[in-house]
C-alpha cells in the first residue's frame, strides 16, 4: 500500500454470533469512520465449534463493509478455512498467505504457527494473534486456559515478540483485559476482545479498535463501543467512549492488574537442573527467557515454571511415556482418604489432619507450606491393555527437599520426589 499511514479497523471475539456482527456493520456502515479504514483486521473466534456455519455467516456480514479482511483463527474457529475465503472484497487467514507489506509496516498474523516468518523485519512489525503472550493482559479462567491456570497468553507468542520485536501486537482472548492498550518495553500491545460483549440492560457493547499506522512506526489507537457515547470518565477524567452505563473507562476499571516492571538483563538466560532425589539427572537445559515480554519478576518466576514442566513433559514423552501435572485443586480429590469432606484448601494446607485425610495428603501439605510452586506430577506407562501410573513424581525446589524427614515421608507415602535448582546468568552450558 502507498501513502504515509494505514488505518485499521479491529475486533475479536465474535464467538459465532451473527447478531453482533449485524450490528456492529450497521454501525459501523452510519460512520464517516469507515471511509478512513483500509483493512479489517480480526484476531480470532470469528465462528462457533458446535455450528458449522457460524464462521461463514459472521464473514458474510462483514464482507458488507466492503473492506479487506485479514483474520487469524482462534480456539473457537474449529471449522475456519484456510487460505483466501473471498476475493471480492478479499477475506483471508493471514497466516496461511504469510506476511503482508502495508507500505509503512509488515502485517504477520500466527493462529496455529509458532515458528517465526524469516526476512520479515525491514520494516515495522505488527503482530496480529488470538492469545495474548504470556502475562501480558492475559487475564483468563482455568478451564478455558491452554495450561489449567490463571494465564491465558502463550509462552510461545512471548517468543515470537522476542523475535519480531513488533511496534505493535494485536490480539484477543482474555475478555478481562479487553479494550485495553499499554506500552511495555517499546511494543504496544492491545487487546482487542470482545465484541460480543453485552450490557446489564440486555445492549450489545462490544469493543472495538481504529488503530492508525505511520510511516516510521508511529501507532495510535482509539477506541469505540457498540452502542457507546462520549463522557469522561469518572477517575481520570479522560474523555472516551464507553457503554452508557459505564462509569470508568477500561484502564482505570483496571488499574490494579496493569502494573509492569522492566527485568534485569541478566535473568534473560537461566540454567535448569531437576534431578532425582539420590538419583540422576531428568533435566539440564539452559533456557533462554524473552524478558522484555514479562510483566514483572512473578510473571519471570511463573514462565521458569511453564518452560520447565514442557520440557520436562517433552523428555519422558522421548522415553516413551507421559507426564501429567495434578493441578493443586485436584491433589485433594485424589489423594485425602475423606474427600467428600468439603474443607477448604487452606485448612488441610495450615492444620493437615492425618488422622482425617491421611499421611499421604498431609506430606504434600509440608511440601506446598515449603515451596508454593510444588507440583505433582504423574508419569503414564502404556501395556496392552491400558494405561497405569508408573510413578508419582513431587517436583519442589532444592531447598524445600533439604529437609530430610520431609523427603523420607514422600518416599514412605510412594513419591519419587524431584528436586530443581534454577541459576540465573549463565552462558549456554
Amino acid at each position: 500500500m502507498e501513502g504515509e499511514e494505514v488505518s485499521l479497523l479491529c475486533i475479536s471475539d465474535i464467538h459465532g454470533k451473527v447478531d453482533v456482527a449485524k450490528a456492529f456493520v450497521k454501525e459501523l456502515s452510519q460512520s464517516p469512520v469507515l471511509e478512513r479504514i483500509n483493512i479489517i483486521i480480526v484476531a480470532g473466534d470469528v465462528g462457533n465449534p458446535q455450528r458449522s456455519d457460524a464462521f461463514y455467516s459472521v464473514m458474510g456480514e462483514l464482507a458488507k463493509l466492503g473492506k479487506p479482511i485479514y483474520y487469524v483463527r482462534g480456539n473457537w474457529d474449529v471449522n475456519a478455512p484456510s487460505g483466501i475465503f473471498s476475493e471480492d472484497p478479499l477475506i483471508a487467514d493471514l497466516e496461511a498467505i504469510g506476511p503482508l507489506d502495508l507500505g509503512v509496516a509488515v502485517l504477520v498474523g500466527h493462529g496455529k504457527r509458532l515458528r517465526p516468518f524469516k526476512g520479515v523485519k525491514s520494516k515495522p512489525v505488527v503482530l496480529v494473534t488470538h492469545y495474548p503472550p504470556f502475562s501480558i493482559l492475559d487475564k483468563g479462567k482455568k478451564l478455558e486456559s491452554p495450561y489449567q491456570s490463571l494465564h491465558a497468553g502463550l509462552p510461545e507468542i512471548n517468543y515470537l515478540i522476542s523475535y519480531y520485536k513488533p511496534v505493535l501486537h494485536i490480539f484477543g482472548h482474555s475478555h478481562s483485559f479487553g479494550g485495553i492498550d499499554i506500552k511495555h518495553n517499546g511494543v504496544i500491545y492491545a487487546n482487542v476482545s470482545r465484541l460480543d460483549r453485552v450490557g446489564r440492560s440486555g445492549n450489545y457493547i462490544g469493543n472495538y479498535a481504529i488503530i492508525t499506522l505511520r510511516r516510521g512506526g508511529g501507532v495510535s489507537i482509539r477506541w469505540r463501543f457498540l452502542n457507546g457515547i462520549w463522557k469522561r470518565c469518572s477517575r481520570c477524567g479522560r474523555r472516551t467512549h464507553l457503554p452508557s452505563e459505564w462509569t470508568l473507562c477500561r484502564k482505570c476499571a483496571n488499574r490494579f492488574d496493569l502494573g509492569f516492571k522492566r527485568l534485569s538483563k541478566d535473568l534473560e538466560k537461566v540454567e535448569v537442573i531437576v534431578s532425582e532425589v539420590g538419583g540422576g539427572e531428568l533435566l539440564h537445559e539452559v533456557f533462554h527467557v524473552p524478558i522484555s515480554t514479562l510483566k514483572d519478576e512473578e510473571a519471570y518466576a511463573d514462565f521458569i515454571d511453564y518452560m520447565m514442566l514442557k520440557r520436562l513433559r517433552e523428555v519422558v514423552e522421548g522415553l516413551g511415556d507421559k507426564l501429567v501435572t495434578l493441578p493443586k485443586d485436584r491433589v485433594i480429590e485424589y489423594y485425602s482418604e475423606e474427600p467428600e469432606e468439603l474443607i477448604p484448601f487452606s485448612e488441610y494446607l495450615f492444620a493437615c489432619d492425618s488422622s482425617k485425610v491421611g499421611e499421604k495428603i498431609c506430606a504434600l501439605m509440608r511440601l506446598y507450606m515449603l515451596d508454593k510452586r510444588a507440583h505433582v506430577l504423574w508419569r503414564l506407562s502404556r501395556n496392552e491393555n491400558s494405561t497405569l501410573i508408573s510413578k508419582e513424581y513431587v517436583l519442589a525446589s532444592e531447598e524445600a527437599l533439604c529437609h530430610e524427614q520431609l523427603v523420607r515421608d514422600l518416599l514412605r507415602q510412594g513419591f519419587t520426589p524431584l528436586a530443581y535448582s534454577v541459576k540465573k546468568g549463565v552462558e549456554n552450558v
